[in-house]
């Protein structure tokens, strides 16, 4: 793990065919700054939740930024549309709805402010 943060931007065409790259590009990051697998599973499916919700709901290219710090990963998404992400209650047979609820189950917190929906990951740092 670094002693000092690291980072990665990439952008991509708001194409949810894009999405499955912007997964393989925050963990072949993750895995180069030797975050562990459980931790980065989760932040990988953060940045596939939040991906998709700015390729269906946003405007624009969409900017994929990944901070990794020694105790905390630090997942943000931006795009065009100034309006925020917010939590919604998908019914049963719904088909979307969920990304949001989901990221906010997962990370330790999360936000939006309109162009940019981020959220974050803490844990303990691995010795030796």
């Amino acid at each position: 793990m670094p002693a000092a943060p690291h980072g990665c931007q990439a952008a991509f065409l708001p194409d949810l065919a894009k999405v499955g790259q912007m997964r393989q590009t925050a963990g072949a990051f993750l895995r180069r700054c030797r975050v562990s697998d459980p931790v980065a599973g989760v932040v990988v499916l953060a940045v596939s939740e939040l991906a998709t919700n700015a390729v269906i709901h946003g405007e624009g290219e969409v900017v994929l930024r990944i901070t990794v710090a020694v105790d905390v990963v630090r997942v943000s998404v931006t795009d065009h549309n100034p309006a925020p992400a917010v939590l919604k209650e998908a019914g049963p047979d719904g088909e979307s709805g969920r990304g949001i609820r989901l990221v906010d189950a997962i990370s330790d917190a999360w936000e939006s402010s309109g162009k940019e929906t981020w959220c974050e990951f803490r844990y303990a740092r691995a010795e030796g």
